[in-house]
This record gives structure tokens, sequence and C-alpha cells, in this order.
């Protein structure tokens, strides 16, 4: 008779455990985001920092549980390679919406593929959140259901611009820019701005993707002897660019300046401080917690990288929202997403419209000097 209670017993508990998986309370209870980035090509560099990010935010999500109804959540990732294509980044949306069934989604890096799949989270009704795209057409006019945190083109010319006029005070700049929307707009948006300070544009140079010789450029850039180079475009070609120009004697004159891809330290380790020493370049960050950095280097001894603060941000904005909401709808995550405001690690994260931007945040970009093979912002 006891062997028999016991069997039954055991019978009774694999029933109610094997009947829990499909009962509130006993089912593990998962949230699926969605990332789409180039985890390949020549912007790799922004989908592995950002994935590292977004792994750092997840565990201590994770840890926590994100809280809806009374019921406690984890969220998974499903995540995909862009390749910094549009073609690549809007199947990788359809799929993410489509097939795994999202509540919100993370990307792209690249503003060409942001642009692409802007229109999708519309269409879709899923909130989408870039990681860093800079293209001011992202958010200007934007989409219902797509927001950015980081300031775009636009935003950054006018901020930026004075502060290199007021170091350098050129009279002339060149330009050598990325082929894509992120090159011309952000160039564009400084040459504009310089021209009001009465600076001159002497060289503008384009390149595609992927370009290993950037000689004729530069050389065109000493004939003209402009004041001042700004380069925008990837570390890896920004890292060349840099060697070439001092070989080539053209940062002897010309004070080069490079985007935001030309402030981390992935860009000393493929260009050698030497050729970085005295180059500036722009920043979105200034600095980080040091347990944060520490964490960083011991989980993936790698360097701190813009697109993991913008990765790590991220995901905490759209956990935040998801509690907010109190659901799991993705109409009600972006609806609170609208109104999210609080300190991330890379400033205030507060979605605004306005001066023809949506769901746009707005922060102050700095520059950075290279010193010793160190990133030193200037005050």
């Amino acid at each position: 008779m006891k062997h028999f209670r016991k069997v039954m017993l055991v019978i009774t508990v694999m029933a109610m455990v094997l009947l829990g998986l499909n009962t509130p309370g006993f089912a593990a209870k998962v949230i699926k985001i969605g990332y789409t980035a180039p985890f390949t090509g020549s912007a790799a560099e922004f989908g592995v920092n950002g994935w590292r990010g977004i792994q750092l935010a997840l565990e201590e999500i994770n840890k926590k549980g994100v809280i809806v109804g009374g019921k406690k959540y984890t969220i998974e990732i499903k995540r995909y390679d862009s390749i910094c294509t549009p073609t690549d980044g809007v199947a990788n949306v359809r799929k993410l919406a489509m097939q795994d069934r999202v509540v919100a989604i993370l990307g792209d890096h690249c503003s060409s593929v942001c642009v692409a799949i802007g229109p999708l989270c519309d269409q879709f009704k899923i909130p989408g959140i870039t990681i860093e795209c800079a293209a001011d057409k992202v958010t200007k006019p934007g989409h219902e259901f797509y927001f950015r945190m980081r300031p775009s083109v636009g935003l950054m010319a006018p901020l930026i611009t004075p502060t290199i006029v007021e170091k350098f005070k050129p009279k002339s700049a060149a330009f050598l820019v990325v082929n894509d929307d992120y090159g011309l707009g952000l160039a564009s948006a400084i040459a504009t701005e310089l021209d009001k300070f009465g600076v001159k544009t002497v060289v503008d140079e384009t390149f595609e993707r992927g370009n290993t010789d950037f000689t004729v450029y530069l050389a065109k850039i000493k004939k003209a002897k402009a004041d001042i180079l700004f380069y925008i475009g990837v570390t890896p070609e920004g890292a060349m660019i840099l060697k070439q120009a001092k070989e080539f004697g053209v940062t002897e004159r010309t004070v080069l300046i490079g985007s935001e891809e030309m402030g981390e330290m992935e860009l000393v380790s493929l260009a050698g401080p030497e050729a970085a020493e005295g180059t500036y370049a722009v920043s979105l960050w200034g600095a980080v917690p040091a347990d944060f950095a520490e964490r960083v280097e011991d989980r993936f001894d790698a360097p701190m990288h813009y697109a993991i603060i913008f990765g790590y941000d991220a995901l905490h904005v759209v956990a935040r929202a998801i509690e907010s909401a109190q659901s799991l709808d993705p109409v009600k995550i972006k609806d609170a997403m609208k109104k999210i405001d609080y300190e991330a690690l890379e400033g205030r994260i507060k979605f605004e419209n306005f001066e023809g931007y949506r769901n746009q945040c707005r922060f102050v970009p700095s520059l950075i000097q290279w010193k010793d093979g160190e990133r030193v912002p200037l005050k």
C-alpha cells in the first residue's frame, strides 16, 4: 500500500508539472526581443560591441526579472546579421515580426538599414530602437514606432562645430567620408555649419566601404593645404587613413578630426598609438562607471566602445517600458517608451518630438584627443 501511494504521488506530481507547463504561474515566461545588427562585414565592430552591451544588460535584467501583471519574466534575444545592408536588415525585421513574434526590436547600427526598417516597425506595430544610426531621416520626420537615443547628424553638427572653430580657427576644410547616408549626411551638416563661420570646403571626397587605399584622396587634401580634415566612417578604414596620412605627411599641416568611431580604443590597436597621436574625434561618451568598465574588460577582454554603452542602454529602455506598460502588447510598450525619462550611461534618455524630429533624444557630443594611446576629453 505504501509503495502504491508513493507511485501515485510521483504520478500526481509529474502530472502537475506537465500541466503546469501550460498553466500561468508554472510556465517558463519568456519575452522575445529582436536584434538586427552587422556581425560580419566592414561594420562588424558595431554589431559585435552592441551585442556585448546587450549581454551585460540582459544579465542584470534576467537576474531581477521583468515583472508584468505580478508575474516574473525573463528576456530572450533573437538576433540576426544585417551585414550593414538594407536588404538583409529588412529581411531580419520581417523574420523577427512574423516568425519570432518579438515584442520589440533593437537595431540597426547602420543608417541605411535604419532608414529601411523604420517603416516596417510602423507596419508591424512593433516598437524599434536604433542602437546608433545617425542619419537625420531616421527620426526626421520619423516613425510612430521607431526611436533613437543618440543625436542625429543634423543635431550633432551645430553642437560640435563651434567647438571645432574655436579650438582650431580653420579657414579651410577637407572631407573624406564613407559613401552612405551616415557619411554624406554628417559631412553635409558639418560643412554647412562651418560655412556659417566662413570656413571654406576645399576638398570633398567619398569612398566605398571596404576601401584600403586612400592615397589619391590624401594627395588632393595635402595639395589643397586644408586646415582641418574631417573623416567620417568606420574605425578599420579610419585607422588605414590615419597611417597613410602620417606617411604622406598630411597631418604635419592638417588637423585630422574623426567621427565618433575614431574616438574608440579599437583605433589604437588598429592604427597604433603613433598614428593616432595628436588627432581628434567627436565623442558621444566621456566616461563610464569604473565597475562597468571592469565588467566589460573581465567579460570580453575588450576595450570600451560606444556601441557597448548604446546596446546596454537600449535593452534597459525596452525592459523599463515593458514594466511600465505592464503589458506584452507591442503597442502599449511603444506608448510606454514615449514616457521614458531617466539618466542612462550615455546620458538622459527622453524621447521627444521637436524641430521636425520624432521619438528623438538629445544630448551634446564632445571632442576628444588621442595622447599617448589614451583618449583625453577636451574641456
